[in-house]
């Protein structure tokens, strides 16, 4: 079920939230997550096709949970208690994080991986637009180093992205 433009409400919640509640799982996501999610997908299309070519980039997938598509995802977004991943007091555990992939689809079909070093350079040097759409927070790349982590936590008078390394 769509709840915006590009993502599907099973993006963003586990598979037995999904089963229990379908389409009202819409309950538990929160928007600020799906508004960030979009801005990715958005942000970075452009980015890619200035930076690789508009004729070598077709799109760019922000990927959160994949379990159903067939793969096997299923806590990037929300973590209920039955997760026994992450922190007991992440902020995936309220909806205010979720973890992606980013992967750049060529005109070719070619698909590659972002470089998530690279990724983390782009949002700083765009800090004030990354959190003019509400990210707040991303995860160290030393310890996520093979996907996004963003938040959305409330800091006020946040002036700079926070980079979060987990306990």
């Amino acid at each position: 079920m769509k709840i915006s433009k590009n993502f599907d409400v099973r993006e963003f919640v586990p598979k037995h939230l999904w089963d229990k509640w379908g389409t009202r799982c819409t309950w538990f996501v929160n928007p600020k997550i799906v508004h960030i999610a979009e801005f990715y997908k958005t942000f970075f299309l452009a980015y890619y096709k200035k930076k690789l070519g508009n004729d070598t980039v077709l799109n760019v997938l922000i990927q959160v949970n994949t379990w159903h598509t067939g793969g096997t995802q299923e806590w990037r977004g929300l973590r209920t208690a039955k997760c026994t991943e992450g922190a007991e007091d992440s902020l995936h555990r309220y909806m205010s994080a979720f973890d992606c992939d980013i992967i750049i689809i060529m005109k070719d079909g070619k698909k590659v991986e972002a470089d998530y070093k690279d990724i983390h350079q782009v949002i700083k040097e765009n800090e004030t637009e990354f959190l003019a759409n509400g990210v707040s927070a991303v995860e160290d790349v030393a310890i996520a180093g093979t996907w996004l982590h963003t938040d959305c936590r409330w800091i006020p008078e946040q002036k700079n992205i926070l980079i979060v390394k987990p306990a």
